[in-house]
């Protein structure tokens, strides 16, 4: 497979539309040609394990948000198996999504004949990532080298504000990848087409600026230049970032032959290299179709605290409405007033016998502090999963001394604060999952957590999730991405790069970028 120092040479076709597709989807369920079965990768490419002959996919917004996917892979060699297991994971807290139309088949040509092997619904199994999500696996029958495997699901989701991410490229070449998506009044979305490393500092306040705009020019002015000019918000310099604007439209794009890309050098992610489209809810306004109820109330504040069935009760979404892109300050206070992140560290833990065995009044602040992380490392063990939500009250975590990472490092975050040191949680998402969005203020992209705490102006960095790391090393994961730190007053992104020392060798000492006056 290629890294990142190969030249792509790529096709993209980009077209919006006011009404609906007039042209067939580009695969059909289950009608394979036998001139698939002779598809070859590039010759760039030549020792690839499988080939994308086709990755096909529709987001609808109605009564739910669904994501269509239809995905057609040729094995080329025994490396390739590993395709024909397959995990689709979908968010399960508040029953957010619904899995729906899922199904599985291996075509195999034999004899000049094309055989066709569906998978049996008891061979599809669900497992439990984690207190908020799940997947579904399953891997596909009699698959062997040159098997040609397609599967399809429907998602039926609430995701509204930030919808799942469309990426073109992958770890093996693609031969045909396609996005469709419609967006009915009354919402109107921010469509990025990212290819290539994220924006600068630089483009990320060039950006910022036309976003100010559009949140300050009066509606029918605006869609008048925007209109002008193909719908674009935004178009970086190099081609390589386009913002469009989109309402009451359908809009499709489409990559063709693109080459396999698995690795690149350092922690940061390759995902972050491949093209893809991401998709923001910039506003919702107007008088919606009771249908679109559900949906609008995840809009609603304090959303999280509420049970599933308020959104179906009478006057919960009524008459006309107007949700707009939340600021960075609006995204930090949500964070700090819900009850499954901020509003745990106000809660009582019974910590009085702990501090007792550990800290006393002799030792120095920056000595208090290694003791209690040394006690929460020891013993309050991971379970190995990651999150960035809570599950259950604190005190349950602390008392059965086991908890996600997010619970581990709360934990250690509330008995910095009560020792009377300065900590606050930095959300995190990990560099296995690509960098973060950080030009708009989106909370449920992140997925771990850990804690700050500052001394006599020395900010550390503090991850409790390992008992053999010590205080002044951060997980591999927590590195070379950037942190949201969480704080009322002092809220910003934080660089997890180890890029400058303290007073301890391999502390990691972070720039702050406040961000609280972008939007």
């Amino acid at each position: 497979m290629k890294n990142l120092t190969i030249i792509i040479i790529l096709l993209l076709v980009f077209s919006l539309q006011a009404k609906s597709f007039t042209d067939k989807p580009p695969i059909k369920w289950g009608k394979v040609d036998r001139n698939e079965f002779n598809l070859a990768p590039p010759t760039n490419d030549v020792n690839a394990p499988a080939l994308v002959l086709c990755d096909f996919g529709q987001v609808e917004i109605s009564n739910r948000t669904f994501y269509k996917r239809h995905i057609r892979i040729r094995i080329l060699n025994e490396e390739g198996l590993k395709y024909a297991r397959v995990e689709i994971p979908y968010q399960t807290f508040k029953e957010h999504d619904d899995i729906m139309e899922l199904k599985a088949e291996t075509f195999n040509l034999e004899n000049g004949k094309i055989i066709k092997t569906k998978i049996k619904t008891g061979d599809i199994r669900d497992e439990k990532m984690n207190g908020d999500w799940h997947k579904k696996v399953f891997v596909l029958p009699d698959v062997k080298q040159g098997s040609i495997i397609e599967y399809t699901y429907t998602i039926a989701s609430l995701d509204l504000m930030k919808l799942k991410s469309w990426k073109f490229q992958r770890e093996i070449p693609v031969v045909w990848s396609e996005i469709r998506m419609d967006f009915p009044m009354p919402f109107t979305y921010l469509v990025t087409f990212q290819r290539g490393e994220p924006l600068s500092q630089d483009e990320q306040n060039n950006f910022a600026k036309r976003l100010q705009w559009l949140y300050n020019t009066k509606e029918r002015k605006a869609r008048i230049e925007l209109a002008s000019d193909n719908n674009i918000l935004y178009d970086a310099p190099g081609n390589n970032y386009k913002v469009y604007v989109i309402n009451n439209m359908k809009k499709k794009i489409v990559m063709k032959n693109l080459p396999g890309i698995s690795s690149q050098p350092g922690f940061i992610s390759v995902n972050d290299f491949y093209p893809k489209i991401r998709f923001q809810l910039y506003e919702a306004a107007g008088n919606p179709p009771p249908a679109f109820r559900p949906l609008l109330f995840t809009t609603v504040k304090d959303y999280e605290k509420k049970s599933k069935y308020e959104a179906f009760q009478p006057g919960a979404i009524s008459g006309y409405i107007i949700y707009r892109l939340k600021t960075y300050p609006e995204m930090t206070e949500d964070l700090l007033e819900s009850q499954r992140f901020g509003m745990q560290l106000i809660k009582h833990l019974d910590y009085l016998p702990v501090f007792k065995q550990i800290i006393n009044d002799n030792m120095s602040d920056k000595q208090k502090m290694i003791a209690i992380y040394d006690y929460v490392k020891n013993n309050i063990k991971w379970n190995g999963q990651y999150a960035m939500y809570l599950d259950r009250d604190l005190s349950e975590a602390f008392e059965k001394r086991e908890g996600s990472s997010g619970e581990i490092n709360m934990i250690l975050t509330y008995l910095m604060r009560k020792a009377g040191l300065d900590s606050d949680p930095v959300l995190i998402r990990t560099n296995d999952l690509g960098m973060p969005e950080m030009v708009y203020p989106v909370h449920d992209q992140f997925n771990h957590v850990i804690s700050m705490v500052t001394i006599d102006g020395v900010m550390y960095l503090l991850d409790a999730t390992d008992p053999s790391r010590p205080y002044n090393i951060i997980a591999k994961k927590d590195l070379y991405t950037q942190g949201w730190l969480v704080d009322k007053d002092n809220y910003g992104w934080i660089d997890l790069s180890p890029n400058t020392k303290s007073d301890d060798k391999d502390t990691v000492k972070p720039d702050m970028q406040n961000s609280g006056s972008e939007l």
